[in-house]
């Protein structure tokens, strides 16, 4: 039998006249619920749950264009050690890479014109084959 004041979605019981939830005081929650009531509620929770079985991610079609997560772990250097040299860029990319969401977006645009060996956006002032201070270190660090 449930008790009066529980919320249906949530299972809180609301004080009819504060409308506030108690349970988060041991004493009113002790005082309906029991290690049986407990011990059923979790047996009626894993009669519900579903397995659900891993399956082949689906092949993009077509050229999705360069994918930052191969470049990140064909690379080794830590972002800021030139190694492509870069001549008539400014040292302040902001503006070129303001337009872009994302520094990943950055590089993904900055591999496809030419990057890392070209820079043509101007993302890439300091030659280290990274556009906006995107960094390839959490890739690779994922893979370990």
């Amino acid at each position: 039998m449930t008790p009066t004041g529980i919320k249906e979605e949530t299972g809180e019981l609301v004080h009819s006249n504060t409308g506030i939830s108690d349970e988060q005081d041991f004493g009113a929650v002790a005082s309906r619920e029991s290690i049986a009531s407990d011990k059923a509620r979790i047996e009626k929770n894993r009669e519900q749950y579903v397995i659900v079985e891993p399956k082949a991610l689906p092949q993009r079609a077509g050229d999705t264009g360069p994918n930052i997560v191969e470049y990140a772990l064909a690379t080794k250097h830590a972002p800021g050690v030139q190694l492509h040299p870069r001549r008539g860029l400014k040292k302040d990319s902001a503006s070129a890479c303001a337009k872009y969401t994302s520094a990943d977006l950055a590089q993904e645009a900055f591999l496809a014109k030419g990057g890392p060996d070209r820079d043509r956006l101007g993302l890439d002032p300091d030659g280290d084959g990274f556009a906006c201070s995107w960094d390839p270190r959490p890739f690779r660090t994922a893979l370990q």
